[in-house]
Formats: structure tokens, C-alpha cells, sequence
């Protein structure tokens, strides 16, 4: 329990592979020095209190330019309605998955980031068990990043030019 009276739990984290610059997916991000999770899972139905929401992510990818990098983070923002666990077929509980997606520019010599681009999906624009994962490609020369984003229904790509 921390100071308000919620429950935390500690999650050992590795860190992010700078060399490689990427994770599998999303919700693996959440396993990395620079990942989030935090759940809030009270909503009731009956006797059980079970629903609410869930959100993951962290960094997917990083490019370096000079003395500023490009980030690309990930969020998965999972809706679990409230639901009567066990009887005789267990199951995993319904859950819906919405994504955004950010692209950050970080200046050595500024102490914020700057959101470049934003990209929200909803739950319908998610591939049926699809794992969602994003790509991040930089040309230096054009000062220009690709994001490609697997694991929806529609591919889904965008340039984006970094200002100088």
C-alpha cells in the first residue's frame, strides 16, 4: 500500500535495448526502464469487483540525431467491464483494447519534449488478436520519421519532418 491507501505492486524492469532501439509490442514496453502500468480494477458487478481499466505502454523505439533524439512511445488503454469469474469453463475475462501513439522530440538543451505527431485507434480499428506493435525509421539526410504500425485492420504508416 503506498501513502493514499492504494495498492502498488513493484515490477522488475530491464532495461531498454538502445543498441536494437525497439520492443516486440505495446504492452511489452511496460517491462522496460521506461514503461508505465497502472491499473484501476474496482467497478463492481454483484459481489465481485473486478472491472475497470488498464493502461500500458512505454518507449518503442529511438532514433539519435546530434544532440537530440526522436522517441516513440506507446500506450494500450484496456477495458475490462466487470464480470463473474470461475464457474465450471474458466476464461479469461472480455476486454477491449484502444492504442495511442506518440512521436517526441528531445533536445539535449531543453528540459521538456515536444510532441511531434499523436495517433489515437480505437478498439475497432485493432486487428482481431492482433499484437500491436510500432516501427520507427529516421533519415538523417531528410530529417524525416516513418512510423509503421502493425497489428491493425488497416496498415497504417506516416512521415513526419522534424523541424530543425
Amino acid at each position: 500500500m503506498d501513502e493514499s491507501g492504494q495498492r502498488t505492486v513493484s515490477i522488475p524492469r530491464r532495461p531498454f535495448d538502445e543498441q536494437r532501439g525497439e520492443t516486440q509490442s505495446v504492452e511489452s514496453a511496460t517491462g522496460t526502464t521506461y514503461g508505465i502500468q497502472v491499473a484501476r480494477l474496482d467497478e463492481r458487478f454483484l459481489l465481485w469487483r473486478n472491472g475497470g481499466w488498464v493502461l500500458q505502454g512505454g518507449l518503442l523505439a529511438l532514433a539519435t540525431e546530434q544532440s537530440s533524439t526522436i522517441e516513440l512511445y506507446g500506450k494500450a488503454a484496456i477495458r475490462q467491464p466487470p464480470y463473474v469469474p470461475g464457474g465450471p469453463f474458466p476464461r479469461d475475462p472480455p476486454r477491449t483494447t484502444g492504442y495511442e501513439f506518440f512521436l517526441l522530440l528531445r533536445k539535449a538543451s531543453v528540459p521538456r519534449a515536444t510532441i511531434l505527431r499523436q495517433w489515437i485507434f480505437q478498439p475497432g480499428d485493432v486487428a482481431k488478436d492482433g499484437q500491436v506493435s510500432a516501427m520507427l525509421q529516421y533519415d538523417t539526410a531528410t530529417r524525416t520519421a516513418t512510423v509503421t504500425i502493425m497489428g491493425l485492420k488497416t496498415p497504417f504508416a506516416d512521415t513526419v519532418e522534424s523541424p530543425r
